[in-house]
């Protein structure tokens, strides 16, 4: 039900979005612009996750928002690629352990089609990369270590691992898309990652993110 709720405001802001398009500059500027360059930063919301893992165990991790940064270049006026790397902290409850908090910072190389010209187009994606994830879980004793601070000069401590992991992750995108001018353009999306963990059962962890990008462009 929560997800079909979050569906139904995500579609009736792409209606928004086509209501604010003006008819009659629709066909003048063009979306992307032979040969451009932009940089992005999107703002993410991840949506609540179950994830199984072994001999019966599972995790709840919270929703979330997080963000990044990102650069494109538009090959023509259909055709873009990019890359994104975006960063988060997300509180995680698992059964018999208790409650965390899960680090992750995803690099992903992105390819997307704008299906019109003009200043509003719908739009899809599909990318993949390498996610990292860090449990905050120790992993092993302690060991002292120590670095130079330009302020607070050395600074010495105890490290602790935890259980970590880098992932092949994947996945694809739905949206729409309006520029405001040759400058700045905003656009919105749907989208679903997968990671690629062998520790995890029942399937790839699977994450639905609603994302809006603030476009601005060289």
């Amino acid at each position: 039900m929560k997800r079909a709720i979050s569906l139904n405001l995500f579609l009736a802001s792409i209606a928004g979005m086509m209501l604010c398009v003006p008819a009659a500059e629709a066909k003048d500027r063009g979306n992307n612009g032979n040969g451009s360059v932009e940089f992005s930063i999107p703002l993410n919301y991840t949506e609540t996750s179950t994830v199984d893992g072994s001999n019966g165990s599972s995790a709840t991790v919270d929703a979330a928002l997080n963000s990044g940064f990102g650069i494109a270049y538009n090959i023509n006026d259909n055709f873009q690629i990019n890359g994104t790397f975006s960063w988060a902290n997300r509180n995680y409850t698992v059964t018999g352990f208790g409650n965390g908090t899960l680090s992750t910072s995803s690099l992903q190389m992105n390819a997307v089609w704008y299906f019109m010209p003009g200043d509003f187009t719908p739009f899809v994606s599909a990318g993949f990369g390498s996610t990292f994830i860090d449990t905050n879980i120790p992993n092993g004793s302690g060991s002292g270590t120590c670095y130079w601070d330009p302020y607070w000069g050395y600074v010495c401590g105890t490290y602790y691992p935890t259980k970590s992991s880098t992932n092949i992750s994947y996945g694809g995108g739905l949206g729409a898309r309006y520029d405001f001018n040759r400058q700045f353009a905003l656009q919105g999306s749907l989208n679903r990652m997968y990671i690629d963990n062998s520790q995890v059962s029942g399937g790839k962890p699977t994450f639905d993110m609603f994302r809006v990008d603030f476009i601005f462009r060289m």
